[in-house]
């Protein structure tokens, strides 16, 4: 069966037709406006340093290209959500659904409200990601329920092929998420009561503390008078997404969370896309604006007042946002602008996520690296995975030949599979042998180890072109192993059933990890003395 298509930019179709659940924010979505920035397409303006807690380095995030920080770059009041290549497929639905939900603010709220917004504006995405999507979701044979911190990309499989008849166990998964936030509801409610945050904790979620969190990451700059300045200009007219009180937000999550149950309706927001989009560009000019003075931050306050009074006029913003970078010191517009959509993309932390996984690939497209990275990020469709084996694959497409072939090899080295615990832990035993999980294989037409002595000099030119077999695994300690080997074990390796190979071939094999027991006795049939 075709899958729906919702019409949600930036976020893939098939990861809405998961389950009805997912199905139902995709819908609510579409005709709220609501879209996905591409998260690594995205440049992040630097926060200004009066807006960040002292001495919390704990809520910020340091180091990686493309890291996505739980407190530095999600946001209560942006409705648009984030795309991260790196997050599972839940996260397309979990994302939209904070859209849904919205946010509350006041003049002169206090942390402990800003906490208990961030907190009501947690409930439904969170029901959702544990109750309501599990409903009628396919999963793997292994595994039938939601699966915490572990990743299974066996369970992400099969989740593609669409939601499964619901059954009784369903239905109780969607009354336990109705009660979730039924509980969730009451503790903010008596948090409100003695005025201090009252846990409520299931399993090892606990939205207090980071809703805590939350607010103290955000207090300064929801206190700050540009972020009243961006309530005041975006925020006028009901149906903003924006709440005048707590009271308002937590109607707001208990009619979302019954609908997307099942258990009713809820009116989406009456928003465009363009809307939503050009308060981001507004809110990153009113943040620019917050490090400004004199005839500078009044010109940056016109064009948010203009955008307001245009949202389909972000191409006249650019335009005069650049002009303005040619009077004062202003972060560049094409770095403003590059909100992760069709209004801009930046390739910048793209390439230097892919250089750092794929140095000899970087080094063997030379000058053309910047343009291949560049055409890359202007095509891709949203996927999931990491950046370094997607490009990979886009070189091939590409037709980039022995480069794409490097870049193949350096990507499965720097990105393998997760290891095969049982192989890494049992070990070795008699009978029937199977590939291991986790091991990739890659068959080319050049000897990448060669091809790369080659670069210097190390190697000549006529012994890089030779067919190679590749097996590629992780251990569980996280050491990689590759081996080459013969294009027999390959095909062995590929397959499902029983690896048949010579004793010596299958020996070697065995002490690599590479194939395991297809089953292990409770006890050793050849004991040593």
């Amino acid at each position: 069966m075709e899958s729906p298509r919702f019409g949600v930019d930036g976020a893939p179709d098939h990861e809405l037709s998961r389950s009805p659940a997912a199905a139902r924010v995709g819908r609510l979505a579409a005709a709220s406006g609501l879209a996905l920035n591409h998260f690594e397409h995205r440049v992040h303006l630097p926060v200004p340093d009066h807006w960040l807690p002292d001495d919390r380095a704990d809520l910020g995030g340091t180091g990686g290209h493309l890291v996505e920080h739980k407190y530095a770059h999600h946001r209560n009041d942006d409705l648009l959500g984030s795309f991260n290549p790196g997050h599972r497929a839940k996260w397309t639905a979990h994302e939209l659904c904070h859209g849904l939900a919205g946010f509350a603010w006041r003049p002169g709220a206090t942390p402990l409200f800003h906490a208990l917004s961030a907190r009501l504006s947690e409930v439904v995405p969170v029901a959702l990601w544990y109750f309501f999507d599990e409903a009628g979701l396919r999963r793997c044979p292994d595994h039938d329920g939601p699966l915490f911190g572990l990743y299974c990309p066996a369970c992400e499989a099969a989740a593609t092929q669409g939601p499964r008849p619901l059954t009784a166990r369903d239905e109780a998964a969607l009354a336990d998420g109705l009660a979730f936030v039924d509980r969730e509801l009451a503790a903010v409610a008596r948090s409100r009561r003695l005025g201090r945050p009252v846990p409520h904790r299931f399993a090892t979620l606990d939205l207090a503390s980071d809703a805590v969190a939350y607010a103290a990451s955000h207090h300064q700059r929801l206190a700050s008078p540009e972020f009243h300045r961006y309530f005041e200009i975006f925020h006028a007219e009901e149906g903003s997404g924006a709440h005048a009180d707590l009271d308002a937000l937590a109607d707001r999550a208990e009619a979302l969370a019954r609908a997307l149950a099942g258990r009713g309706e809820v009116a989406p927001w009456p928003l465009r896309t363009a809307t939503l989009r050009a308060r981001d560009v507004g809110w990153r000019l009113l943040q620019i604006a917050a490090e400004c003075e004199g005839e500078a931050l009044e010109t940056l306050d016109g064009l948010v007042v203009r955008l307001a009074a245009d949202p389909d006029d972000v191409a006249g913003v650019q335009a005069a946002y650049a002009a303005a970078t040619e009077e004062w010191w202003l972060p560049p517009a094409a770095d403003v602008f590059a909100t992760g959509n069709p209004i801009g993309r930046s390739a910048a932390g793209v390439a230097a996520a892919v250089a750092e996984a794929l140095p000899g690939t970087e080094a063997v497209l030379d000058e053309e690296f910047a343009g291949h990275v560049a055409a890359f990020v202007a095509q891709e469709p949203p996927t999931r995975g990491p950046v370094a084996r997607r490009f990979a694959a886009w070189l091939a497409e590409a037709g980039l030949g022995p480069a794409a072939e490097l870049a193949r090899y350096e990507a499965a080295c720097a990105h393998p599979a997760p290891a095969d615990a049982l192989a890494d832990s049992l070990g070795p035993a008699p009978g029937p042998q199977i590939a291991a999980t986790g091991v990739e294989v890659l068959s080319l037409s050049v000897d990448p180890e060669l091809f790369l002595s080659a670069l210097d000099g190390r190697a000549e030119a006529e012994q890089v072109e030779r067919p190679t077999h590749l097996a590629i695994r992780q251990r569980a300690g996280g050491e990689v192993v590759v081996a080459e080997v013969s294009a027999q074990a390959a095909e062995a390796l590929r397959g499902e059933g029983p690896v048949v190979l010579s004793p010596d071939e299958a020996a070697s094999l065995a002490e690599l990890g590479l194939i395991r027991p297809a089953r292990w006795p409770e006890v050793d049939p050849d004991p040593a003395p």
